[in-house]
């Protein structure tokens, strides 16, 4: 039976894959900062520390087959997941990463200058990829998810997180932690680089529509409206708004198009074609 580490258990992206690790009947614990708040399933051995103490992470990773890493909103993200590569590394623990990952050092390199706030984020998927942990690492585009955060304006009438008018691909993180799941539980996972994306690009106005339909209501796109990120400020605050509208001032400015044969990829990982966007909205609201 494995045991896995999974870092992020209370977020979006380490919370899902928990949820599939234990929907699998995998043994789990989770590094938290906070026991009482986590709020996590009872099969959960839940450990409480901060992942900037050395001795917390190591004692976390002692005796797990595998450890999942997504970095947290934090200034220091660069050591913080040094350290974690570092003790998973001696740990003997297989590493599987969850975030923004370019394995191609030039292409790394350009992307770094061109887009500067997103460096440290590189530096630190470059160096875990380099531990010897027979790493896997995942790069995701833009989540379904995300929407929730904006759920009550979406409700409201307002659809405000910008997406390029030529479309950005989205993903259900749902689809994202069944592949994470089977690289921290199969020995036979080949380590690498892979992207998990979803099955289309969609825009904001797209996006928007999707809702509309889910909902019996009109949703009107208002990413494109210079006050967005009021709507963030709204919602978000410390490190988690700076990154997120660093974020989308890059999703509103450039597309990202869908590969079909990274689809085709993505659908063999999963063995079955990827959820869409309507997929998701549409249980997101049934739920």
């Amino acid at each position: 039976m494995t045991k896995t580490l999974i870092i992020g258990a209370t977020g979006t992206v380490g919370g899902l894959v928990l949820d599939e690790a234990v929907r699998r009947g995998v043994e789990v614990r989770a590094l938290v900062r906070d026991r009482e708040r986590a709020n996590l399933p009872g099969a959960v051995e839940v450990v409480q520390g901060d992942l900037g103490d050395r001795e917390a992470v190591g004692a976390a990773l002692r005796g797990v087959d595998s450890a999942f890493y997504v970095s947290p909103h934090e200034s220091n993200e660069v050591e913080i997941a040094t350290v974690f590569g570092e003790e998973a590394q001696r740990a003997g623990a297989r590493l599987v990463f969850g975030g923004f990952h370019i394995e191609d050092p030039r292409a790394r390199e350009a992307a770094s200058r061109a887009i500067p706030a997103y460096a440290p984020k590189l530096r630190l998927a470059a160096f875990l990829a380099g531990t010897d942990t027979r790493p896997a690492m995942f790069s995701l585009t833009n989540f379904d998810q995300n929407d929730e955060v904006f759920r009550e304006d979406i409700e409201a009438g307002s659809f405000p997180t910008p997406l390029h008018p030529g479309g950005v691909n989205r993903i259900d993180v749902r689809d994202a932690a069944e592949v994470i799941a089977n690289a921290l539980t199969d020995v036979d996972f080949a380590p690498g680089s892979y992207q998990l994306l979803g099955p289309e690009s969609l825009n904001g106005e797209q996006s928007a529509r999707i809702w509309a339909e889910a909902l019996g209501r009109e949703v009107v796109y208002t990413g494109d409206d210079p006050e967005w990120r009021k709507a963030f400020e709204r919602r978000l605050s410390g490190r988690k708004l700076v990154d997120w509208i660093r974020s989308f001032e890059l999703l509103g400015s450039a597309p990202i198009p869908t590969d079909p044969a990274e689809v085709d990829v993505m659908t063999e990982l999963l063995g079955r074609a990827p959820r869409t966007l309507r997929d998701y909205v549409r249980d997101s609201v049934n739920r």
